[in-house]
């Protein structure tokens, strides 16, 4: 789990210039930063802007929007290298809003919804037992505002064909503070030999009494290793699942 790093802000297009996404930059002059946490409150907590819901402090604020946020963190990598059966996964949880990552100096990918997580296969790109880099940019989000419906009800609607939260363009009973930064956890997750992609548990039937129940479990699962993965199987208790298998199955309710 990354859980700090160090935050800085550039014009539209100039952190790219000075190179902010090298494996090696000078950052020593930005300020830290929380992960997850937002850049609002590490502004906050560095003396640069005040509380914006103090007084007319929003107003202060509204700079933030002209610039690009820059993140740099930094890990190393476990000791030992990847097994021939194993994959390292970059999980991002949540991104607000409009961010390209770089691991190492090298871009990985984009990123453009606040509400879904980015998860990039790493295996081949972190240094094993060395330290290594990870650089989010975050550009201005009006950059990727599309154009609002003609008949668009309410103010801003600018914010309507973006994937993040609404309320941070403001409204009659809010200012306008459009969220910024890493807002859910970031991690690295080794797997082996196949992964479990998706569960999704259905009722098939329930009797009158209300005492019995089937249930039915599809399990997605992703086998990403050369060697065959071993069987599986599944075992249904009342308060307690456990297995892979697709298969229905029957319990008393308790």
């Amino acid at each position: 789990m990354l859980d700090s790093g160090k935050l800085g802000d550039f014009a539209p297009g100039e952190g790219v210039a000075v190179g902010a996404f090298a494996e090696r930059f000078d950052s020593s002059d930005w300020i830290n930063v929380s992960v997850p946490g937002d850049v609002h409150r590490a502004l906050m907590a560095a003396g640069r802007i005040e509380d914006p819901f103090y007084d007319r402090n929003v107003q202060r604020c509204a700079w933030l929007e002209e610039r690009e946020w820059w993140y740099r963190l930094s890990f190393d990598g476990a000791p030992d290298p990847l097994q021939p059966d194993e994959r390292l996964l970059l999980e991002l949880h949540g991104l607000d809003t409009f961010a390209t990552i770089w691991l190492n100096g090298e871009e990985i990918g984009r990123h453009r919804n606040m509400f879904r997580e980015a998860v990039f296969d790493v295996s081949g790109r972190v240094c094993a037992g060395e330290p290594n880099s990870l650089t989010l940019c975050f550009d201005r989000p009006l950059d990727h505002a599309g154009a609002g419906a003609p008949d668009q009800w309410g103010r801003n609607s600018e914010r309507v064909t973006m994937r993040k939260a609404q309320f941070g363009f403001g409204w009659d009973w809010g200012p306008r503070l459009p969220t910024i930064g890493i807002w859910r956890p970031v991690e690295l997750r080794c797997e082996r030999r196949a992964a479990i992609s998706d569960v999704h548990f259905y009722t098939l039937e329930i009797d009158r009494t209300g005492n019995r129940a089937v249930v039915a479990v599809r399990i997605d699962a992703e086998r990403f290793a050369h060697r065959q993965a071993p069987d599986c199987d599944y075992h249904a208790h009342p308060s307690t699942c456990r297995g892979t298998c697709r298969r229905a199955h029957r319990y008393p309710g308790g």
